[in-house]
């Protein structure tokens, strides 16, 4: 592992779930740690791979836990897909398993976001984000566009998602799903391990990569993505952390693994 250089970070990017917070329960301290980088004058932004809720959702939530936010610093897995599809082709025509925070990026965006039952439109993108009422009609709408043609993109494929308790299904299980009865992968994960939201972030603040970390819990997804970019990165043991160390067993991929967030405190 290599030393950070803290003084040189001028952006810090925090992964939510398993970092932040784990479900509706703060990560002790995060709020104070987060509080301390803003009084720095560095800049603080949150990077998710859960679609389902909108920023303005996101921006509560955070303040519920004592968390100041804007949607500006917030980016999800939905709103880079937006982003991402409108390099592609604007004002296109998408299928949707997903939730709000999807379907509202994406028609924000100006995409037409097809109704189950519309039989008539050709649609261009099938999009798969975290689904918490999936079921075997949407699948079936989704497998018959894929098949006269749309293209199939993913926000993500985290294979769960991680809860004060015990951990929920995550949009991967709907990616798998469409994968099977397709014998397609989708065209783009857009993600993490993706680096394409961190590059958004970074493009965003004007900031080279090596003024920049990524803080994770997730060795295949926020580290990869982080190391992608160019970023430094950390490596927290809170949410799926400690379970990822066990799996991998490699830690030349991060620059520094704290407990949680809290013990960031120290290298600031």
């Amino acid at each position: 592992m290599r030393k950070i250089n803290m003084e040189r970070i001028k952006v810090f990017i925090f992964d939510l779930d398993g970092v932040v917070y784990l479900g509706n329960q703060l990560v002790p301290r995060a709020d104070e740690v987060i509080d301390k980088i803003n009084k720095l004058g560095k800049k603080v932004y949150f990077l998710t791979n859960n679609s389902t809720r909108t920023r303005n959702e996101y921006v509560k939530k955070l303040k519920n836990l004592g968390i100041k936010a804007i949607p500006d610093i917030i980016m999800t897995s939905a709103r880079a897909t937006a982003i991402y599809l409108s390099q592609i082709k604007n004002h296109a025509n998408v299928f949707v398993i997903g939730e709000k925070g999807l379907q509202k990026e994406l028609t924000t965006s100006g995409f037409k976001v097809t109704n189950k039952n519309d039989t008539q439109s050709l649609v261009d993108f099938v999009v798969v984000g975290l689904d918490r009422f999936f079921d075997y009609e949407k699948l079936t709408f989704a497998l018959h566009h894929v098949i006269k043609g749309a293209e199939f993109i993913a926000t993500n494929d985290d294979a769960s998602l991680p809860t004060e308790t015990l951990p929920l299904p995550g949009a991967g299980s709907m990616v798998a799903a469409l994968t099977a009865c397709t014998s397609k992968k989708p065209k783009i994960i857009i993600g993490k391990p993706n680096p394409f939201g961190i590059n958004l972030i970074l493009q965003q603040e004007n900031c080279s990569p090596t003024q920049s970390v990524m803080i994770g819990d997730r060795i295949s997804t926020d580290i990869q993505a982080g190391k992608k970019a160019g970023t430094s990165t950390i490596l927290v043991k809170t949410g799926a952390g400690l379970e990822e160390l066990a799996k991998y067993n490699n830690t030349k991929n991060m620059d520094l693994i704290i407990d949680s967030i809290k013990d960031l405190e120290k290298f600031l």
